[in-house]
């Protein structure tokens, strides 16, 4: 990777100072900004209904879109954007607790666009998922999927997941169709150094 660094505020992560990134499959990775709601909008349109069913804005409301970029906490959800030729063309994100009894464990999600399959877009989001979390001292990182992303679930379990559960009919799309929900996890090793999940 090609790497181009620019200061971004964390509590937790510093590292992401290494932001953006330009890497081998010819985009630039970066943390999601205000400027970028009506490119991340017109990306998540361009995904699969089905892909994104665990997508929580509102993609009909622009208005709505414009204010969740402009206000996210990069502390609890740091969502990394892939750009290609000014595009947004991936989306992967690290959601974190600061407190409770999950605080060790890591949420991530991706979504890539269908014109950028099997260039290796996805490990690579999903590989720097796994570097961010483990400077965030996280132990264990997991991602859930409906069972019909099965492009996902294959490079997820490529890049070292396992899955945890299937259960069959337990979520629930916008049209009241059931789906079957998979959970996947991995196990981090991280630096001593790097234990802030702990305190």
């Amino acid at each position: 990777l090609h790497r181009r660094r620019h200061s971004f505020p964390t509590r937790r992560s510093s590292d992401l100072v290494r932001y953006p990134l330009e890497t081998s499959v010819q985009c630039m990775i970066r943390p999601l900004e205000p400027a970028d709601d009506a490119g991340f909008m017109r990306f998540l349109h361009e995904v699969p209904e089905f892909e994104r069913l665990f997508i929580k804005q509102r993609l009909d409301n622009p208005a709505l879109v414009k204010e969740w970029c402009a206000d996210v906490d990069y502390d609890a959800r740091l969502p990394l954007l892939a750009f290609a030729d000014g595009q947004v063309i991936g989306l992967a994100t690290l959601e974190q607790r600061h407190g409770g009894w999950k605080r060790h464990i890591g949420m991530t999600h991706l979504l890539t666009h269908p014109g950028y399959r099997g260039v290796g877009l996805a490990g690579m989001l999903i590989r720097e998922i796994i570097d961010v979390a483990r400077h965030c001292g996280l132990s264990h990182l997991q991602a859930e999927f409906n069972a019909e992303r099965e492009l996902a679930i294959r490079a997820f379990r490529e890049s070292g997941f396992d899955e945890l559960m299937r259960l069959h009919g337990y979520v629930m799309d916008m049209q009241a169709k059931t789906h079957a929900y998979v959970l996947m996890g991995m196990k981090l090793t991280t630096d001593i150094e790097n234990t802030g999940a702990g305190d």
